[in-house]
This record gives structure tokens, C-alpha cells and sequence, in this order.
């Protein structure tokens, strides 16, 4: 075998050029990386001459084995695109039971708006035994430091779901406040201090310092890299951002349960209209909420209900 003749290899991602003979490694500037890369891809070796001039030549022509590569490596976003929508939902559900019982304080779960999220939470707390208002409770919307401390303070033994309440994590003191009753310990002790007093709905003071001992979710529209780290190390984390085709999937799984008073013929053609519409269109909503809105006017057996539900489901 000749000792001038090398093949692009790859070692733990970086591109080499590998000496077929002795099985060296060329020197960084012995070979262009260009070259190596169009070798790679083409399936060529480089011959370097005497005056160092590289020269592709087909690998099969040199009478060359190239060595095996591993294969590619998926990131887990592509990986997450092509998961079964059911499986990632009975996750959420696992560790949803998981926080029930006390084995983790906390879950934050992310992704688009109309997924379903908190119809799942809700529905297995509620399967678990627990009742809204008495063992968990359910606050939707914007939340102040003050505001949180406040809530924590109400509810300091019970399992706090709080629903799209992302100002909490833009704001610092909301933060370290959520970081101390997510510590890992049975009792967590959480401090406000402020020069303004804080009362609570009924007008009576709230003190500065208090044990908590109950457990967060929460379920939020925002990126999960925009999280904080620390709130994000101290929880179970779950993402359900569905690409377009998962969405349909999901949709097709929900269908029988979902609003049982719409004809499951409607509901069919709600989903069958709504990719018709998603193929023609830019921008179509595609969530469980539009499925929603789609089926309730198919169910109207309107003689063209597709350019009404477009109306509903493509923002002008």
C-alpha cells in the first residue's frame, strides 16, 4: 500500500486526514480541510506527490477500504419532531403523578399554546384523587413577586399549578423567591423582604417568612431555553412543541374524547379541511383550540364550511 495516500476520517466530530499505511495522522497543514471535506463526501482518498500537490482520486480506484464512519448523530430536537405526540403526553402525565406524590416539588412544562397541557394536568391531579381548590389549585395569568409570595403563602401545602404565568420568570425577586421553594428539602422556608406591607385578599397581613412544604407546575408558552437555570435544574422539565404534522396526529388521537357533543362525521372533516387549508395557505393555526372552532361549524352543515373556517383559523 502506498504510504502518500490518506482518507478523511473523523475523530469525535473534527475532520483528519488518516495515512492508509501506517495509520498516521497528517499534519494540520499538510492537507486543505476543503479537500478533506470533498473527499468525504465523494468518497475519495488525497495522494500527496513528492512536491506536495493533493490529488483526489475515487477510493474504489486505489483499491482502498475507507473506514467505516460512525453514523450521524441526531440532535434531540430532531429526534423530539418525529416522537409519537401520545407518548410525549404520557410522559407529562408520568411526571405529573410523580409530582402528585410528592417525589419531585416541581414540573415546568413548555410549548405552543393549544396543546392540551393544562387539560392534562388538571385531569390527572383530578384522576389522582385530588380536588381543585382543596389538594391543588389552578392560577392563570400575570404574577408579581409580591403576588407569588402571596399564593405560596395561601397554598403552602398544597400543589400550585400555575398557568401561563411567564412574568414570573422576567422578574428577579419573583426567581429567587421561586428558587427557594423549589429546594430539594421536605420544608422549604421562603422570605419577602420589603419595606411595604403585605396583605392578602382579606386584608390581613402576610409575614415575611414562612415554611412551605407543597409542590409548583408549571405550564408556560415560552422556549424552554429562556428558563432560568436554577429553576430549571431544581424541576422535572417537559417540552411539547409539535411540529405541524404532530399537531394533525394529536388531533386524530383526541378526536373521539374531544367535545363528545360534535358528531364524530363533522369532527373528521374539520381535521380533513384543516390540512387542506394548512397545504394552501401560510399561517394557518393549527392547534387544538382551531380543531375546535373547525368541527363546531362542520357540525353546522353549512353547504362550504371551509372558507369560514378559514376565516376562523388564518389571522388576516
Amino acid at each position: 500500500m502506498m504510504s502518500n495516500v490518506f482518507e478523511p476520517v473523523r475523530i469525535k466530530g473534527k475532520l483528519f486526514a488518516k495515512n492508509t499505511a501506517t495509520g498516521s495522522i497528517a499534519p494540520k497543514d499538510a492537507i486543505r480541510h476543503i479537500q478533506l471535506l470533498n473527499a468525504e463526501k465523494n468518497r475519495e482518498v488525497l495522494v500527496v506527490s513528492a512536491t506536495g500537490r493533493v490529488t483526489r482520486v475515487p477510493a474504489v480506484d486505489m483499491g482502498v477500504a475507507l473506514t467505516p464512519q460512525p453514523a450521524a448523530k441526531l440532535s434531540f430536537m430532531q429526534a423530539k419532531q418525529t416522537q409519537d405526540p401520545e407518548d410525549m403526553f404520557k410522559n407529562i402525565e408520568r411526571l405529573t403523578k410523580m409530582v402528585g406524590r410528592g417525589i419531585q416539588p416541581s414540573l415546568v412544562i413548555t410549548g405552543g399554546a393549544g396543546t392540551g397541557k393544562t387539560h392534562l394536568v388538571k385531569s390527572t391531579l383530578e384522576q389522582m384523587g385530588f380536588t381543585e381548590s382543596r389538594e391543588f389549585v389552578h392560577f392563570k395569568g400575570r404574577a408579581t413577586a409580591a403576588g407569588l409570595f402571596i399564593t405560596l403563602y395561601e397554598n403552602s401545602d398544597k400543589i400550585i399549578v400555575l398557568d401561563d404565568c411567564d412574568s414570573v420568570f422576567k422578574d428577579d425577586d419573583a426567581v429567587n423567591i421561586l428558587k427557594a421553594a423549589l429546594d430539594s428539602y421536605d420544608t422549604r422556608k421562603i422570605s419577602y423582604i420589603s419595606t411595604k406591607t403585605l396583605k392578602d385578599e382579606f386584608g390581613s397581613e402576610v409575614p415575611r417568612h414562612f415554611e412551605f412544604t407543597g409542590r409548583i407546575i408549571f405550564i408556560s408558552n415560552i422556549d424552554q431555553s429562556k428558563l432560568d437555570e436554577a429553576i430549571r435544574s431544581r424541576s422535572f422539565v417537559s417540552d411539547v412543541e409539535l411540529t405541524t404534522e404532530q399537531m394533525f396526529t394529536r388531533m386524530g388521537q383526541l378526536m373521539v374524547s374531544m367535545e363528545r357533543s360534535i358528531p364524530m362525521a363533522a369532527k373528521e372533516q374539520a381535521l380533513e379541511l384543516m390540512q387542506e387549508l394548512d397545504n394552501e395557505y401560510d399561517g394557518v393555526e393549527i392547534n387544538l383550540r382551531s380543531f375546535i372552532k373547525a368541527a363546531r361549524i362542520c357540525a353546522m352543515g353549512f353547504e362550504n364550511p371551509k372558507m369560514m373556517i378559514a376565516e376562523q383559523i388564518i389571522p388576516a
